[in-house]
């Protein structure tokens, strides 16, 4: 006669169990996501005419309230890479650190209008731009891991002290699936790991910077120009080689003509991804489209001499 098993210490099957994971790992993501979702907000520049935008930005330190060493400015570096090949002119990073730091320097704490008239007259630009890194958040649960890094931003007038433009976003990747065998389960909670690494930061940070700085509004409405110039399509811009090159591979996937072209700006090597050229503006334009919905991103077009 065979003995009965108790129930108490009889192994739990496999879909009771699977149950209680989706059951509990739902209610955690559910919890994860009130937590960390953010009201995303932007304001349309006060100045309704192209000719009296911002023509020369500066980009100040970003403050952080992440609590995370290295993060603001790798969000400033960004942010600066993406709006380098816009048709603003930038002051160059280094050159706002030295009027920052200088014996005579101007504190920014608070930007009245007399502070932001002298740094514009110091600085020689039109625009003050000040951001704050307002989160980077790790959700790991094994299965799944969720990085979101969130900004920011804001544009003031340097030579009346109103403030042009605000905006804020977060940025979101996300890795891993839900097991559905118990063999899964170790194998989820190892690709999900990816997410921690230091690529997927630079990444989420490129995200975010490039959305910050395609909502910009600013001098690149379409115009009528010789034949004397080509057009290139700007995707991306990374301070990491191989995820430039795996961002080309995709868009040449998507039957795109992409490219890397890597150049040094203020001792740094950017890896932008470049699409085209094209030789007429309107041909470019198209294809901007294009990628913009497949991308759910809009690139920057360039104007480049022959």
């Amino acid at each position: 006669m065979v003995d009965r098993v108790p129930d108490s210490i009889r192994p739990p099957r496999w879909p009771q169990v699977r149950r209680a994971i989706l059951v509990v790992l739902s209610t955690l993501l559910l919890a994860g996501g009130c937590l960390s979702r953010r009201q995303v907000v932007y304001q349309e520049m006060n100045a309704p005419h192209a000719e009296s935008l911002p023509r020369s930005i500066a980009i100040l330190p970003f403050r952080d309230h992440s609590d995370t060493p290295g993060i603001s400015p790798l969000v400033r570096e960004s942010l600066y890479g993406h709006l380098s090949h816009r048709r603003f002119k930038d002051v160059e990073l280094d050159v706002v650190d030295r009027a920052l730091t200088a014996p005579d320097s101007i504190l920014t704490d608070r930007l009245t209008p007399e502070a932001l008239r002298e740094l514009g007259e110091r600085l020689g630009c039109d625009a003050i731009v000040t951001g704050t890194v307002t989160e980077l958040e790790h959700l790991f649960m094994g299965v799944y891991s969720q990085l979101s890094v969130g900004a920011d931003i804001a544009i003031y007038d340097t030579h009346d002290g109103r403030r042009l433009w605000s905006d804020s976003h977060v940025a979101r990747l996300h890795d891993g699936s839900m097991p559905l065998t118990p063999l899964g389960i170790p194998l989820s909670g190892a690709r999900s790991g990816w997410n921690l690494r230091d690529s997927q930061i630079i990444r989420a940070v490129d995200e975010l910077t490039r959305t910050l700085a395609d909502r910009i509004p600013g001098p690149d409405a379409p115009t009528t120009t010789a034949s004397t110039y080509f057009f290139e399509l700007q995707v991306g811009a990374y301070l990491d080689h191989q995820l430039a090159i795996d961002q080309r591979n995709d868009l040449k996937t998507r039957g795109f003509p992409a490219a890397v072209h890597s150049e040094m700006h203020q001792n740094t090597i950017w890896h932008r991804v470049m699409v085209g050229p094209y030789p007429d503006e309107s041909e470019a334009l198209r294809v901007r489209r294009q990628l913009e919905s497949q991308l759910g991103t809009r690139p920057f077009l360039q104007r480049r001499p022959i």
